[in-house]
């Protein structure tokens, strides 16, 4: 690594550190005062604050790594380019291009550390952090319906409950998949589905079953009008709660629209928050190309422009992400 390049960096490290330090206290300040009645409210302990706090720091840091870099990026060059250091490299032949090479590549560090970062540590802290929420600060409510329940019993086959009703241990609109290696086997439709808890069995009402030929033909059985289904499933299984879509990394949740599809039921929210994830990666390397535009455009001598031209972008960026 050249001189140039060291004196670039650790400029840019300095800042880095200063803006990304200071942005988590924000965050965590106006987080802290936004809960601190519910905090308060629900008996929690110093503990169990510090530990919900623990569970939030990853998503603190990857909230406030794009503005930490585009406000190092402007900081840097623009003192620079205010000192005439960048007009002097140019003067010796150095292109624009190999004075802030040294950040270009740091942007290609930030994406792959985000990728990791994101998938490795904020998710599964994420998971965590809202199991604490959901047992901590919010009332345990029994919801009335759950929708697309997705659980598969021991015997392999994939279960879904278009709806699932909770307090009467019902499903409507219930689906079971008999697959071998990947094959779909068997296919049998319930309109409904009721738990008898005396024979711990399940109940159905008119039900269909399909049985799919290797050469693709299918065959139709309509089932006895009311019967039993061997599931060892229970309501206590269908209700336990499973990590959430909006919790699970890209790996989960490429695997979890995969399985929504061959179900035949629609993944579209889930695939725009898979490319959601996927576009967040890119955010420190294309926040550092903003700010070495910004840096070097307008006035030498004032940076106020650049930083307010830095801010604005990135409010209008976080309008969008929440």
């Amino acid at each position: 690594m050249s001189t140039l390049d060291r004196y670039i960096l650790s400029a840019f490290l300095r800042i880095f550190g200063l803006v990304l330090v200071s942005l988590i206290g924000v965050i965590l300040i106006v987080d802290f005062v936004e809960h601190i009645d519910a905090f308060v409210d629900q008996g929690l302990t110093p503990t169990l604050v510090v530990i919900y706090y623990f569970y939030n720091l990853p998503s603190f840091i990857d909230m406030s790594l794009p503005m930490s870099t585009l406000l190092a990026t402007v900081f840097t060059l623009g003192t620079l380019n205010r000192n005439y250091e960048i007009a002097a490299l140019k003067a010796c032949g150095i292109s624009l291009y190999r004075i802030t090479r040294s950040l270009l590549w740091l942007g290609v560090f930030l994406t792959v550390f985000q990728f990791l970062f994101q998938n490795f540590l904020v998710m599964p802290f994420n998971h965590k952090n809202k199991q604490m929420a959901r047992e901590y600060l919010k009332p345990v409510r029994t919801p009335t319906v759950l929708r697309e329940v997705i659980r598969q019993d021991l015997n392999g086959n994939i279960v879904v409950f278009s709806q699932y009703f909770p307090k009467q241990n019902r499903g409507a609109e219930v689906a079971i998949y008999s697959f071998n290696d990947s094959t779909l086997q068997q296919r049998w439709d319930y309109v409904r589905m009721n738990w008898i808890d005396s024979l711990g069995v399940w109940e159905y009402k008119n039900g269909v079953q399909r049985t799919f030929s290797a050469g693709g033909e299918v065959a139709f059985e309509k089932l006895p009008e009311v019967g039993n289904v061997p599931l060892t499933l229970t309501p206590g299984d269908i209700e336990k709660e499973e990590i959430r879509p909006d919790e699970m990394n890209i790996f989960q949740l490429a695997k979890f629209i995969e399985k929504k599809r061959i179900l035949g039921l629609n993944p579209r929210h889930w695939i725009t928050d898979f490319h959601f994830k996927i576009a967040f990666i890119f955010t420190g390397f294309i926040t550092i190309f903003l700010g070495i535009s910004f840096a070097l455009q307008g006035s030498r001598e004032n940076l106020a422009p650049a930083v307010g031209k830095s801010i604005f972008a990135l409010f209008i960026y976080y309008i969008f992400i929440m």
